[in-house]
């Protein structure tokens, strides 16, 4: 398994694991559930794990992509860039969902310490996204705005006017 496939195989799973985080966080406050929370904790804690293999892959996955046929330059220098920010929240995130867990008998800590998580978790998800964006812009033209995905689409689509 090289690093292109490691980065792929788990690129979304911080994505993921810091919303729904989150969500159980928000849905546990609102509920008055223990449960829901520490367990929102413990998968923000693991959003932030999961970001480390991803992010350590990104710079062998550049490598192995960077000459290829279609690969916009540009977007793995802003692809780049972001997972720099992300890995930052993300690490942040996770330290205050491992906090929150050291410091779960103390309600008024707690508390604060949960609203913070909260914001946190929101935090990571948005910058997870826009580097999975920025991430996608590399090979898929598809999703760059107002780029067709290919000269043949293009031609056939001026044919058809």
């Amino acid at each position: 398994m090289n690093a292109a496939q490691i980065h792929l195989a788990l690129n979304h799973a911080p994505l993921f694991l810091s919303i729904f985080g989150g969500i159980l966080l928000l849905l546990g406050m609102i509920r008055k559930n223990q449960s829901f929370k520490n367990l929102s904790l413990y998968l923000m804690i693991a959003a932030a794990i999961f970001t480390a293999p991803v992010f350590l892959t990104g710079e062998g996955t550049e490598e192995l992509v960077e000459h290829l046929q279609g690969v916009n330059e540009n977007a793995i220098e802003r692809h780049e860039d972001m997972a720099k920010i992300s890995l930052l929240v993300i690490i942040v995130t996770g330290v205050v969902a491992l906090t929150g867990l050291f410091f779960r008998k103390k309600a008024g800590l707690t508390k604060l310490i949960l609203g913070i998580a909260l914001v946190l978790s929101l935090a990571s998800f948005g910058t997870m996204a826009q580097t999975a964006h920025l991430g996608g812009l590399i090979r898929h033209s598809e999703l760059q705005n107002g780029s067709p995905v290919n000269e043949q689409d293009e031609n056939e689509s001026e044919e058809d006017d």
